[in-house]
């Protein structure tokens, strides 16, 4: 009996991302490059810096008011990036 080692590209690309241990930064870019799209446009124009570490999305804006703003927001963020995601990528939204 022959063995068949097939998989789609996406399935070979994704086994290649998590092998190398690049998940978590292409989460990252992902989050970044919707971060305008979710949160909108005047806190995207405040925001200065976007990590994603073990789950953790930290958050750092240029502005009190709005980080005070977006304290009661944090559940939000959290799952309107999981549902564009696709998956529970964002466990915690961390504000600086």
């Amino acid at each position: 009996m022959k063995r068949r080692n097939e998989q789609s590209l996406a399935e070979a690309i994704a086994y290649l991302i998590d092998g190398a241990g690049m998940r978590e930064k292409m989460d990252e870019l992902d989050i970044a490059s919707w971060w305008d799209e979710v949160t909108g446009p005047m806190i995207a124009r405040h925001t200065t810096a976007i990590t994603l570490k073990r789950g953790r999305l930290l958050v750092r804006v240029d502005s009190a008011p709005l980080r005070q703003e977006l304290t009661f927001m944090r559940v939000t963020i959290a799952e309107r990036l999981n549902q564009r995601m696709g998956r529970a990528v964002v466990a915690e939204v961390v504000l600086q």
